[in-house]
């Protein structure tokens, strides 16, 4: 596989990842009987909530990016075009808004169930308008064939790989009994 394969490869890695947690994040606090003060539930959405924040900051640096290497295109060209499209749609600081919306409320009855609806929300942005962000995404760069342009980009070098799949395996490591890593509507 080239260079370029590998960065499609763990940049779809990554937002499989990102559905997945904030879904798994959203059903375990709307199946949750008790606040998460305490417990597994606490224990998890800390570890949600870094992975997120580690990996939407990832994607909002990318969006940064990939703005600056096509500013320099035309107005009129097509792959600009395309990205302001894809920028109408909302981009990762809308999603990281939205867990922070989620992680914000400490105690009480009331800022359980904010966070609960915070949490639920950012899943559906994640696996709605924001998933087809980054189909728009992958159709846009596909028609770039230029390593430098990718690697300049997705900014993903191996301590990068290492540190999201170590945050990555700390979710996992502390799923709620009955919740699953699933990508998809909550």
């Amino acid at each position: 596989m080239n260079e370029i394969g590998l960065l499609r490869n763990q940049l779809a890695a990554e937002w499989t990842h990102v559905r997945e947690v904030a879904s798994a994040c959203a059903t375990a606090h709307a199946s949750a009987r008790t606040p998460p003060a305490e417990g597994a539930l606490e224990a998890f959405s800390q570890a949600c909530a870094r992975y997120l924040r580690r990996a939407l900051g990832c994607f909002e640096q990318r969006e940064r990016r990939l703005g600056e290497l096509y500013a320099r295109l035309p107005a009129a060209d097509p792959g600009r075009q395309a990205l302001e499209r894809l920028r109408s749609i909302g981009g990762a600081g809308e999603a990281l808004a939205k867990l922070s919306a989620a992680t914000a409320d400490k105690g009480g009855a009331a800022a359980e169930l904010r966070a609960r609806e915070a949490w639920v929300e950012l899943a559906r942005f994640a696996n709605g308008p924001r998933n087809a962000w980054c189909g728009g995404l992958e159709a846009l760069l596909a028609s770039n064939p230029r390593v430098k342009d990718w690697r300049t980009f997705a900014g993903i070098d191996a301590d990068s790989v290492v540190e999201e799949r170590s945050l990555y395996a700390r979710v996992r490591e502390t799923l709620p009994a009955g919740i699953r890593l699933v990508a998809g509507p909550v």
